[in-house]
């Protein structure tokens, strides 16, 4: 919906253009023929030119980020108050328009289907001259021409019907027909209905200079012009009276143009070049090789760097299986549809190339990498559900150690993610492994900083599944067997439920303890683990 949207607005604006050239440069001219294919060729490109894309390709010299590895995320959730979709509204809104030009279209071809069947016809050569007693101006569909015989005298028919066959023999009605199309699907356009007039104009320039050619007298057919302009006519048919007389009468009467005026018409493709490099450009980055900080670097990683956004983290090692996990997440809780394509790896199984697209119901992206043997640098696939924002760049995300309880270097791995510091409230983060190794991001201090600790290895008897409490945008922890953990608030153990009904804006710090170090700590009653929760001080 919102593709077709932009695509529309595209169309729009190359009309736009090749109608702005047309009126200021080329309407003027005599070259009637060769501003009917202009104005031809602007409605095609209209339509074709917004899936033509440019590509630029941008070179960085970047070094290879660690990531941490294999994790999914199950996010807090808030409670956000409905927007409006604009997209949709405006879908509705255009699509109610089109009907209603349709069924109005529709209902002009079953008026001229009328005329056509009911009136007196009679071939001439290979045109047929059928002859109505309503009151409508002289036209042509195709090769039929329908006039009213008691409206003209014989002499001006003859006129009449040499414009007519001009307009048959030049299959004029196709012209009309495509404006007409262009007016119903582009309605929203102000400029698609001054283009179908303006074609339709021409034509009759068209007609009315080959006309001249071949009757007796210009003058005689000028008023005839002009007698017929009382007339009532379709709008879907070639009429003998179909632009304003005037502009008609003076363009009958105008010098030819000079040939050298000509060049006006290639004007047209600098514009849309320009037009094209502008919004139909896709940006495409190939990284250099740099040096990595870190030889152990992992699969694939997740996080949420703040509020009601979730961030996933794909690099070289990426498997099958992960880039399909990221996309059963995207997909699953924030319905995003995500792509991955074009994937190439060199021998060491490594990611050389990767295109992303990445759609959600208001915003689109795409990214695309392309290497010769190296790998490929880490990046960051970020989706903000609030705004609806998607955006892919290159992760930020570094590796470290930091120091455990007691002062004694814990030596497990850790990962430090920066916040902005206008965004630093309301930060729920945990992180579970699918081999059983869980990891809680807690805030560390004013600055914005988040450690992920890795709780534990493979003891998977003690797993912890998380849970969002809808109410509060919490997210507490239990057991997988059942076991419920020892829950410590400021010091003092509490239930599951009073955990629950904390409000997660007070939280300062959440920590877990796990196997020796709890029971070392609480005892036995901490064999299951234990969550330490320090509130904040009012």
């Amino acid at each position: 919906m919102e593709a077709f949207l932009i695509y529309l607005l595209k169309a729009s604006g190359i009309l736009v253009i090749f109608y702005l050239v047309y009126y200021f440069l080329l309407r003027k001219d005599t070259f009637f023929t060769i501003n009917r294919h202009f104005l031809i060729i602007g409605i095609i490109s209209s339509l074709s030119l917004p899936f033509v894309e440019f590509t630029h390709i941008e070179f960085v010299n970047i070094q290879n980020p660690n990531i941490l590895g294999d994790y999914t995320v199950i996010p807090s959730t808030q409670n956000t108050s409905s927007i409006i979709n604009w997209w949709y509204l405006a879908f509705i809104i255009y699509s109610a328009g089109v009907l209603l030009l349709s069924i109005r279209f529709g209902l002009q071809l079953l008026s001229l289907k009328r005329l056509l069947l009911n009136g007196r016809k009679q071939k001439d050569g290979g045109f047929y001259l059928i002859k109505t007693s309503e009151d409508v101006a002289p036209f042509s569909f195709f090769k039929s021409i329908v006039y009213n015989p008691s409206l003209h005298s014989d002499h001006e028919l003859e006129m009449i019907i040499k414009h007519e066959k001009t307009h048959a023999v030049q299959h004029h009605t196709i012209d009309v027909l495509i404006a007409n199309l262009l007016h119903v699907f582009q309605w929203i356009n102000p400029i698609a209905w001054i283009y179908k007039k303006s074609l339709e104009q021409n034509l009759e320039f068209i007609a009315d200079r080959e006309t001249v050619d071949i009757v007796q007298s210009k003058k005689e057919y000028q008023l005839t012009l002009v007698k017929v302009s009382s007339n009532n006519y379709s709008s879907i048919t070639n009429n003998f009276y179909q632009s304003l007389i005037k502009k008609r009468i003076v363009m009958l009467n105008k010098q030819t143009s000079e040939r050298k005026n000509l060049w006006k018409l290639f004007l047209i493709l600098p514009l849309i070049s320009l037009f094209l490099w502008s919004f139909n450009t896709k940006e495409i980055t190939k990284f250099q090789p740099g040096e990595s900080t870190d030889s152990n670097e992992y699969v694939f990683s997740s996080s949420k760097a703040q509020s009601n956004t979730i961030e996933f983290i794909v690099n070289k090692n990426s498997s099958k299986e992960d880039l399909q996990k990221i996309k059963k997440i995207f997909k699953n809780e924030y319905q995003v549809d995500i792509k991955f394509g074009k994937i190439e790896r060199n021998n060491a199984n490594e990611i050389t190339g990767i295109s992303i697209d990445i759609s959600s119901e208001n915003s689109k992206t795409n990214y695309a990498v392309q290497h010769d043997e190296h790998p490929i640098a880490a990046l960051a696939i970020s989706y903000n559900s609030k705004k609806d924002k998607i955006n892919i760049s290159q992760s930020n995300h570094k590796s470290t150690f930091v120091v455990g309880n007691g002062g004694e270097k814990s030596g497990k791995r850790t990962e430090i993610i920066e916040i902005h510091p206008d965004n630093d409230e309301n930060h729920e983060f945990i992180f579970i492994g699918d081999d059983a190794n869980t990891k809680i991001i807690r805030k560390k201090d004013k600055n914005g900083k988040v450690i992920i600790e890795e709780i534990h290895e493979n003891d998977s008897d003690n797993v912890f599944d998380i849970h969002t409490n809808d109410n509060k945008t919490f997210a507490f922890i239990t057991g997988n067997s059942g076991k419920e953990p020892l829950i410590i608030i400021d010091g003092k153990e509490v239930s599951k439920k009073e955990m629950k009904a904390l409000d997660s804006k007070n939280i300062e710090t959440m920590n877990v303890l796990k196997g020796e170090k709890a029971i070392k700590k609480y005892g036995e009653k901490a064999k299951n683990g234990v969550i330490e929760i320090i509130t904040k001080k009012k």
